[in-house]
């Protein structure tokens, strides 16, 4: 079975479009699992993961959107998901009234923690298992080898 269309002949897009594909296939399954078991979606989780990993629990909008990759529309929107749900809160800066802040709940933090142990756990079973498909091998071999940057915030 061909494992691509280009047989061998890989550049750096045609790594970077199978990583693509990966990564999608991995998300999806992910978000059904974290909106079933969690009621978050996986952005979500990245969001309440961040703000835990902050130490003050807080960080503009701004600053949260470019840490998750979102624009600032998209995460106002999400930030307005989470306070509905009682997971998150927004303050305005006491220097810039035009700053504004998201903050986490306990319930935040709780369900954020769960839901990240959750994420982790899955992500390495389904990782696992694309190690075993010819047309995701490569790409995870490459990914545990390569581990998370030294620099990186756990």
């Amino acid at each position: 079975m061909p494992t691509d269309d280009h047989a061998g002949d890989f550049d750096e897009f045609d790594q970077w479009r199978r990583l693509t594909l990966m990564v999608g296939q991995l998300n999806q399954t992910l978000e059904k699992m974290l909106t079933r078991e969690y009621r978050v979606s996986l952005p979500e989780t990245l969001v309440l993961t961040e703000l835990r990993h902050i130490p003050e629990h807080a960080a503009r909008l701004q600053e949260l959107a470019a840490r998750v990759g979102l624009d600032q529309s998209s995460m106002s929107r999400l930030v307005t998901r989470l306070e509905h749900k009682g997971l998150a809160a927004r303050a305005t800066c006491e220097h810039d009234r035009r700053g504004v802040y998201c903050m986490l709940t306990p319930e935040g933090a709780a369900r954020g923690e769960q839901a990240e142990a959750r994420c982790r756990a899955e992500l390495s079973k389904l990782l696992q298992v694309a190690s075993f498909d010819d047309r995701w091998a490569s790409l995870v071999a490459s990914f545990r080898l390569g581990g998370a940057p030294k620099s990186a915030a756990a």
